[in-house]
């Protein structure tokens, strides 16, 4: 009884703690949608990311909650053992800075957490390794498990008239982060990521399919032939298609038969 009485005392102590790091993280994050010089976004954002790499670093903070908090995502993997909190802030220039927060399980100690930041978002490179020191920029909504990696879906805003959405591949080196490995295969040549950029002003589905158990996606094309390789006149031309795993690579499948897809 002593022992269960501990560790309902203690669980409603570390709750306690983290309701007060919420309380102390949610000013900042709406300071961050204020009007004000770029130089103090990035002071900001930056007291953001200490604050919650603090908050994480527990021995229960892959379990911790950010409900509460505006502004900010958070996404996790179907079992629990990686979770990545992302957000962005928008620049005077059109562009953003991006961060994100990797929180991976660690045994029965507390999570390994790394952060990544950038004050001025880039296009990824497809055969290119990121880090912290490097990293492009992105929001992640999706994280898939395989094969002992895990996928990224994200999304980059760079410059005003392109998005970008994208498929990395995560892997922990000497227990520090990692993206990109040449797991694609697109037609005769393999590489480290897929990259889709397209028009800022279309939306372009990128999706993993539970069902099929692969990555589907809109095809690009340009508004005109004359506007081929203008990225900014790039969009969904109603057409789909996916990657599959086959022969220890993720191999591009184009014009897919996808009926219902959201």
């Amino acid at each position: 009884m002593k022992l269960r009485a501990y560790w309902i005392l203690a669980c409603m102590l570390f709750a306690t703690v983290l309701q007060a790091a919420q309380k102390d993280i949610a000013p900042l994050l709406e300071q961050l949608q204020l009007p004000m010089a770029d130089s103090l976004k990035h002071q900001v954002s930056e007291q953001i990311e200490q604050k919650l790499v603090t908050y994480f670093s527990t021995k229960d903070g892959l379990k911790a909650r950010i409900d509460s908090l505006s502004y900010i995502g958070g996404v996790a993997d179907a079992d629990s053992t990686l979770r990545i909190v992302t957000w962005n802030y928008g620049l005077s220039d059109g562009t953003y800075g991006f961060h994100a927060i990797f929180i991976k399980k660690n045994g029965k100690q507390a999570p390994l957490v790394h952060a990544f930041s950038t004050t001025q978002s880039t296009l990824p490179e497809i055969n290119k390794k990121y880090t912290a020191k490097n990293w492009y920029g992105a929001l992640y909504y999706r994280i898939v498990y395989h094969k002992k990696q895990y996928y990224l879906l994200g999304y980059n805003v760079y410059q005003p008239s392109t998005r970008v959405k994208l498929i990395d591949v995560l892997t922990y080196t000497n227990n520090r982060p990692v993206l990109g490995s040449k797991n694609f295969q697109v037609k005769n040549k393999v590489q480290g990521r897929m990259v889709f950029e397209y028009s800022s002003r279309a939306q372009m589905l990128l999706q993993y399919d539970d069902a099929q158990k692969g990555f589907v996606f809109d095809h690009l094309s340009p508004e005109e032939p004359s506007m081929e390789g203008i990225r900014a006149c790039y969009g969904p031309d109603f057409s789909y298609d996916g990657l599959f795993y086959r022969k220890k690579k993720w191999t591009l499948q184009e014009d897919l038969d996808v009926k219902n897809v959201d």
